[in-house]
């Protein structure tokens, strides 16, 4: 099989490609020697052209393959001791490092000659306020148990011109990667922005929960009896009106002072603030759609057809709020539980769906 003028022979510009066909077309044709030997002048097989391109379907059909062996690549280094999962790692293919590392026959733990795992070059994600992509990949190697290297240096991939996978054009620089990342060397000023963002949220919230709590829906009795009292008190929904206004109202105001605690300057204490304080405010926004939902139910409950509409309406857009606020703070998780894990993998292919919608 001939090759260009860096060694790229046509079944590694079929897998550059994502041609899954032309390469089992390839892979069956009695004059293509043996996969493992046709390598670039990197030293690469398929495979790692497949994980560095980040060609998901090509990389599937390898995991699946029982014919030609290919199996047998997915753990091949290359000239720098890169194997495929540290080459998807290194150019953040969430959808192909999560393939890899659902697949027990990889080496999740093989370190090249920068004595880095895959984790190892993910790290360098994590101090530099991380995409949603890299955010993923990082998550896929956390939640399998990659475990870091004692021993590492600096690392950079090389890639082949012709193919054009240097997806991006500014190559990648050249960093040293200390054992892990310390909070405090985390610039503040990457959470500052989403602190006093959600300040705001938090502050708009208890503002309107205020203003419901003391305009109750249907109003108050005017008359001597009674004087003041709301006049739908004995409503089912209005109770539900109140119970909710009042979550929201003092959950909002429990979230301003958790995050006024992040605002004292500590690195460790701003990100714990932050961890605490979403999960709050998630309530808080539930419930306050919830007082909105009872409080039109209430004024509408005479006209049936409605109230049953409007009912619904509101129904479906606070469990969209739920899915959504849910998959923010909680999903993808890099738990390691298996069942956490496996729960886990539906929002990380949604996300990585959303990611793939800005190519």
């Amino acid at each position: 099989m001939e090759k260009d003028n860096y060694g790229l022979s046509p079944l590694h510009l079929a897998c550059a490609g994502g041609h899954t066909k032309v390469v089992e077309k390839l892979l069956e044709h009695e004059c293509c020697p043996d996969p493992k030997e046709i390598l670039d002048n990197y030293g690469r097989n398929m495979v790692h052209i497949a994980a560095l391109m980040g060609k998901f379907d090509v990389i599937k059909y390898i995991l699946q393959d029982a014919k030609h062996g290919l199996v047998e690549m997915i753990n091949d280094q290359d000239n720098e001791g890169n194997t495929p999962l540290h080459l998807a790692t290194e150019k953040c293919h969430p959808n192909v490092v999560d393939a890899l590392t659902w697949d027990e026959r990889v080496d999740l733990t093989s370190v090249n000659k920068m004595k880095e795992t895959a984790f190892d070059i993910s790290l360098n994600y994590i101090p530099n306020n991380p995409s949603l992509r890299q955010r993923l990949v990082w998550t896929a190697l956390k939640s399998v148990r990659v475990g870091q290297h004692a021993e590492k240096g600096p690392h950079s991939i090389k890639v082949p011109d012709p193919l054009n996978m240097n997806l991006h054009k500014d190559k990648i620089n050249t960093l040293g990667v200390t054992n892990g990342y310390k909070e405090q060397d985390i610039n503040m000023d990457l959470y500052k922005d989403r602190i006093n963002t959600l300040i705001l949220v938090s502050t708009i919230i208890t503002t309107v929960a205020f203003a419901a709590g003391i305009t109750f829906p249907g109003g108050t009795n005017s008359s001597d009896t009674g004087h003041g009292m709301a006049l739908m008190l004995k409503h089912a929904w209005f109770k539900l009106f109140i119970f909710c206004i009042t979550v929201s109202m003092y959950g909002s105001i429990s979230a301003i002072i958790i995050l006024i605690w992040a605002q004292l300057g500590d690195i460790t204490l701003a990100i714990y603030s932050l961890k605490v304080a979403m999960p709050v405010l998630g309530v808080t926004l539930t419930s306050l759609s919830v007082a909105f939902m009872a409080a039109v139910h209430l004024v509408i409950s005479d006209l049936s057809w409605l109230a049953t509409t409007i009912m619904v309406l509101c129904v479906i857009f606070i469990l969209m709020l739920l899915f959504l606020y849910v998959i923010l703070c909680w999903f993808p998780s890099e738990s390691r539980n298996p069942i956490i894990r496996r729960i886990s993998s539906y929002p990380f292919r949604f996300e990585t769906w959303l990611d793939k919608q800005d190519d």
